[in-house]
């Protein structure tokens, strides 16, 4: 799963997510990821031909693909829910976009300024308070404390609630959290559907091993420069 220079999973997120052309790229790929695979393989084929992106480009938007897949299969069996993965370096206290195939790109900036600020703590958003406490967390984004820094923005996006679910990995370190947003006030994940999701994990657990082995991998090196979203 490394790139063509030896790149790691990591260094591919921390340096990618940053560059437009990626970004763009998403805005392609996402919209895609329901229909046929070849769709896909042909476009990103052409983009490195052509030079819109590198070939270790193409290996990080394939990653993407695979994780926005699964946000995909989940949302086909909730009401009304836009699924998000975040992956947490707990050495830096950092979360950054794995997939979120039905919401804008644009969005996932929100995630950079909480990295740049220093701000991730057990009060911070929905995400925030499930990492730090390990639990499975609702609220609801227009009234609740937890998003009083950041609901102006993502109201805007038309969210009014949030359900987030910690996974892990096989030793049980914590990887992430999935962040399911809804338009509708107050919409919760119920209880067998927090199990369904959780069981859906299971089934990604060597994609979730592997990039949460990676985060440990690089942040053990010491790159004070590591900037993720």
């Amino acid at each position: 799963m490394n790139g063509s220079k030896g790149q790691t999973i990591v260094e591919c997120l921390q340096e990618y997510n940053l560059k437009k052309n990626i970004k763009e790229q998403l805005k392609i790929i996402n919209p895609l990821l329901g229909k046929k695979e070849t769709d896909i393989k042909v476009h990103l084929a052409n983009a490195v031909a052509n030079g819109v992106i590198t070939k270790s480009e193409m290996d990080f938007l394939e990653i993407k693909m695979a994780l926005g897949r699964m946000c995909l299969e989940l949302e086909q069996v909730l009401d009304n829910i836009y699924v998000t993965l975040l992956f947490y370096d707990k050495e830096r206290n950092l979360v950054f976009h794995g997939a979120g195939p039905s919401i804008p790109v644009e969005f996932f900036d929100f995630f950079k300024i909480i990295n740049e600020q220093g701000i991730l703590d057990e009060d911070c958003a929905s995400c925030g308070r499930a990492i730090f406490t390990q639990e499975v967390v609702h609220s609801d984004i227009g009234t609740s404390e937890l998003w009083a820094k950041f609901k102006e923005g993502i109201l805007e996006y038309g969210f009014r609630s949030c359900t987030s679910i910690p996974f892990f990995t096989d030793t049980g370190r914590l990887a992430g959290t999935f962040a399911h947003y809804s338009a509708t006030p107050n919409h919760h994940i119920t209880s067998d559907e927090v199990e369904m999701i959780q069981e859906k994990i299971s089934m990604f657990s060597f994609e979730i091993q592997t990039i949460s082995d990676r985060i440990q991998e690089y942040t053990q090196v010491g790159n004070a420069e590591l900037t993720i979203i």
